[in-house]
């Protein structure tokens, strides 16, 4: 199985393509199984930003993912509801009403915003020439702490994304992660493996090997996202990921139907090299 669960629709105003774009390149590619994850309405923005759906806009959003699932699932192909939730502590009383009101299959948590500082956006890179790296992987791994505490998600997004522009303290981000795997464990809270990563500034999957290698020593359950924001985006680095992963001796990864993980073999080398094939084959790119 090839499965990709995180992905971005035009309604959080930085992602391009139709949402039936996405769907057609998943299924050109061969993927089992794909979803959609926008951004959660209660996101912080600065006033006159729009990086998520609007509030109203949410019942729309399930609404479009609901009549592309009638549309195009299969007997091979399937496509999964979800949303990226951003862990707020003061909005979580609106986080729990949308997680009752719709049938989410998974729910993607994220830690985006220090205070008004947004970690992800390039354009507020430079509070890391002020900001010692130490203190930012405190506040951001302590948040991630409570995320993981209360159930919130079943998902944790880029687990390092303190990282993403190439800041590091001395000793990576292990001893910020390594507390928090027995909490991971307790809730079965599964860890993405975040492929974009590997075209930000940081270059590498988030997160990292260093941190990968632990998470799956520890038996943590695993998953391989894209976080597309185009369709193009849908697979991207897959192939060298699985590849490594299994080197790493994982054998088993982790899907979601209902709320539910349910673990699946890892791809064989054959169909990690097909998938690779595919994503070199115009044939595929329908953005």
């Amino acid at each position: 199985m090839l499965i990709d669960y995180h992905s971005h629709t035009w309604r959080c105003r930085h992602a391009h393509g139709a949402m039936e774009q996405y769907v057609q390149r998943a299924i050109a590619l061969g993927f089992s199984e794909f979803g959609f994850s926008d951004h959660s309405p209660w996101m912080i923005q600065a006033r006159g930003e729009h990086v998520a759906m609007a509030p109203e806009e949410l019942p729309d959003y399930v609404a479009d993912v609901q009549a592309l699932r009638r549309r195009f699932n299969s007997d091979q192909f399937t496509l999964r509801l979800g949303l990226e939730m951003d862990y707020v502590p003061s909005r979580r009383a609106i986080a729990r009403r949308a997680i009752e009101q719709f049938p989410w299959d998974y729910l993607i948590g994220s830690v985006h915003h220090l205070g008004f500082w947004g970690l992800p956006k390039p354009s507020h890179a430079h509070f890391f020439e002020t900001a010692r790296i130490e203190d930012v992987c405190e506040l951001y791994y302590h948040l991630v702490g409570e995320m993981i505490d209360e159930g919130f998600c079943d998902i944790i997004a880029h687990l390092d994304l303190p990282g993403k522009f190439g800041h590091f303290p001395p000793g990576g981000m292990v001893p910020y992660v390594e507390p928090l795997i027995p909490r991971m464990l307790a809730r079965g809270t599964a860890v993405e493996i975040n492929t974009s990563g590997v075209d930000a500034p940081c270059a590498e999957v988030q997160p990292g090997w260093d941190v990968l290698a632990l998470l799956a020593e520890a038996h943590v359950p695993l998953l391989v996202n894209s976080d597309a924001h185009q369709p193009e985006h849908i697979g991207r680095h897959f192939p060298e990921t699985l590849s490594r992963l299994r080197d790493l001796g994982v054998r088993t990864l982790t899907r979601f139907e209902a709320r539910r993980r349910i673990e699946y073999p890892l791809p064989e080398p054959g169909e990690i090299a097909r998938l690779e094939r595919a994503l070199q084959s115009p044939q595929a790119d329908l953005g």
